[in-house]
């Protein structure tokens, strides 16, 4: 593993501890005096029991003990605590409830079977009517010395949050300081949050990546929903929307919505999903669509306040979850799926997603084990995690791309300077060849020019253009050069040709042909020229066939795939050196142009030839015909495929 990854996983089991205990500040000093791990309760389904048929049913052993968990119900559900005071004086406790989501939450006081208070609260009354301002719905409960007070607890949900409760009573200075911890965690989270906004949404203002953007919707989805969904941190109901109780009955609903979108699209963007992965894209699109769309449909629901549709708001938002949690089964599989092709954002993305699969995994062993959830403030340090992370995922990204083209320009830069460095070296080589004696000049005009013409300029100072009356031209050059070319880097795609070339090279050569020269990809060679040759046509055929092989046999082990095609015509040229300080040998002639035309019409792995040239070369060569084809400025003409030698009878 590389040393980043484990540095950033010991980084998440840090934060994640760092969250543990500023959750839970202290065991010893922030707990409930005394918490229900299992309760009295009584389920009514009508929801229209009263307090007194409550008692009454608890007398008539109705009530049953089992956990405070309830899950998705419309039903009402009463449970029965009684406190006792062993003290001589009269004492006060919070009774908190653990729950922030419930919509109806009633608590009846009864001393020695006397009524003594009852206090309402819950999601359809704004914050200031709570009996406590705090985020969970928390009654102050009185019991006289020596005394006891017997609580019945009623709760309900209307919407659709399932009813799971983890009551306990706590001393007020005790749950003061919990929730102003809370406060101040939230407090940090949303200023982590807000820096990394403003930060990200500047580099996009200013490098125009949609990257940039797409990470800040993400980011303001995921703060809207930690802060929001299931109560989040009360906090933000106190703080930002205090009177508008149905409004925060949707936002629970309204930031799973956003959270359905903006963070699956910018993991999708990061990572090129659809490109490599189009299956799972397309999984992930239509789960977060189908997600989106229930949790619309709850949000217009809740704002609605339809009476009597808790059943029908708690399927929508259970139906919300079975499309949600396959998303987000098949986002990790795409990410750990493209983190072993070697991508390192995926692997960045996979850190980012850990603290909460941590976090998920705590959560569910300890209301298994202990009946009681994991800290709201660990859900935090777990989300703020993942925007750290993710933030730096577009920070390395930026890096790799920066350090990609500084080396693509170190590369360009280098080959430049040796390529510069072997013209000097050639330049100084033939200098002082030329100065010390003048064979040596022969030997480099032997190197671009026909022998003969060669000593000829050499002995005379020039050349003289001479007629053939009859040679074969051979053009060979690359199909789809064009793609190729640019998909290459430069420096491979010179080495990639050179070597190509100097192979064709020893063909001619060993064949008898005379190079003429290369354009780009084309190669051009003759046979019948300067010297004349009765066996002109059979050279170049040949040579083309072992040009094709040549190819075919390298496309086998080589990682670039070259298409060769080659044209062949023969008849009269006039063939000439020009030049001043460069020569050049070269040929003229319509015999050329109708060369070029044979090779433009040839197809990949193909030797073509005219008719004139097949007539030459039939007798060792088998030609299959290909009728007449279309010629630029020649009409239609007859081709021929050179398909092998003529094998001996």
């Amino acid at each position: 593993m590389e040393s980043w990854i484990r540095r950033i996983l010991l980084l998440a089991s840090a934060v994640m501890a760092l969250g543990w205990s500023c959750g839970n500040v202290s065991a010893k000093d922030l707990k409930p005096a005394l918490a229900y791990n299992t309760v009295q309760a009584l389920e009514d389904p009508t929801g229209k029991l009263d307090v007194d048929a409550a008692r009454a049913a608890w007398h008539a052993g109705k009530f049953s003990a089992r956990s405070a968990s309830f899950g998705f119900t419309p039903a009402a559900i009463w449970l029965r605590v009684e406190v006792a005071n062993g003290e001589a004086a009269p004492v006060t406790w919070w009774f908190d409830i653990g729950n922030r989501t419930v919509n109806e939450a009633d608590l009846y006081s009864f001393v020695s079977g006397a009524p003594l208070a009852h206090q309402s609260t819950g999601t359809n009354f704004p914050f200031e009517q709570r009996p406590l301002a705090t985020n969970n719905f928390v009654f102050p409960v009185s019991v006289p010395a020596h005394g006891a007070t017997e609580l019945y607890l009623r709760v309900r949900s209307t919407g659709y949050p399932n009813v799971e409760l983890h009551p306990g009573l706590w001393r007020a200075a005790d749950f003061r300081e919990l929730q102003l911890d809370e406060d101040l965690v939230w407090a940090g989270y949303l200023g982590v949050a807000l820096a990394l906004g403003i930060l990200n949404l500047t580099l996009w203002i200013y490098l125009r990546d949609s990257a940039y953007l797409l990470y800040v919707l993400s980011l303001l989805s995921v703060v809207f929903a930690v802060s929001t969904v299931n109560g989040g941190y009360g906090a933000a109901y106190r703080d930002f929307w205090p009177d508008s109780p149905v409004f925060q009955q949707a936002a629970w609903a309204l930031s799973t919505t956003v959270a359905c979108i903006f963070p699956q699209l910018f993991v999708l963007h990061l990572l090129e999903v659809k490109r490599r992965i189009r299956r799972i894209f397309h999984i992930v699109s239509g789960l977060s669509v189908l997600s989106a769309a229930i949790s619309l449909c709850l949000v217009l629901a809740t704002f609605a306040q339809l009476k009597d549709a808790a059943a029908f708001l708690q399927g929508l938002a259970i139906s919300g979850g079975v499309a949600l949690h396959p998303m987000f089964i098949f986002m990790v599989y795409a990410m750990i799926k493209i983190a072993r092709q070697g991508e390192r954002i995926a692997k960045f993305l996979l850190v980012a997603n850990s603290a909460f699969v941590v976090w998920i995994v705590v959560d569910i062993s300890l209301v298994l084990i202990y009946g009681k959830e994991f800290s709201t403030s660990a859900l935090i340090f777990a989300s703020a995690f993942e925007l750290i992370v993710m933030a730096l995922a577009l920070a390395d990204r930026f890096n790799q791309e920066r350090l990609q083209r500084m080396a693509t320009k170190q590369t360009l830069i280098e080959t430049l300077k040796a390529s510069e460095s072997e013209l000097e070296l050639r330049v100084l080589q033939r200098t002082q060849e030329l100065n010390v004696e003048k064979e040596r000049t022969k030997e480099l005009l032997y190197n671009i020019l026909p022998i003969e013409l060669a000593e000829e300029l050499a002995t005379t100072g020039k050349a003289k253009p001479a007629k053939h009356d009859s040679a074969t031209i051979l053009f060979a050059d690359f199909a789809g050069f064009t793609q190729i070319a640019s998909a290459m880097p430069a420096d491979r795609m010179v080495t990639e040709l050179n070597e190509i070339f100097a192979a064709f090279d020893d063909i001619v050569d060993e064949l008898g042909l005379e190079k003429i020269k290369t354009i780009g990809d084309a190669y051009m060679a003759a046979a019948g020229l300067p010297k004349p040759c009765a066996d002109h046509a059979q050279r170049c055929v040949r040579a083309g066939l072992r040009m094709i092989d040549y190819t075919e046999t390298r496309n086998a082990t080589n990682t670039f795939k070259w298409s060769l095609r080659v044209g062949i015509h023969s008849g009269p040229v006039v063939s000439g050196v020009v030049g001043k300080r460069k020569y050049a040998f070269d040929i003229w002639g319509d015999t050329v142009n109708i060369a070029a035309r044979m090779e433009s019409a040839s197809e990949p792995g193909r030797v073509n030839l005219s008719a004139y040239t097949t007539d030459l070369a039939k007798s060792d060569f088998a030609c299959e015909y290909r009728g007449k084809l279309e010629v630029k400025g020649k009409g239609r003409v007859d081709m021929y495929f050179a398909t092998g030698e003529q094998v001996a009878p």
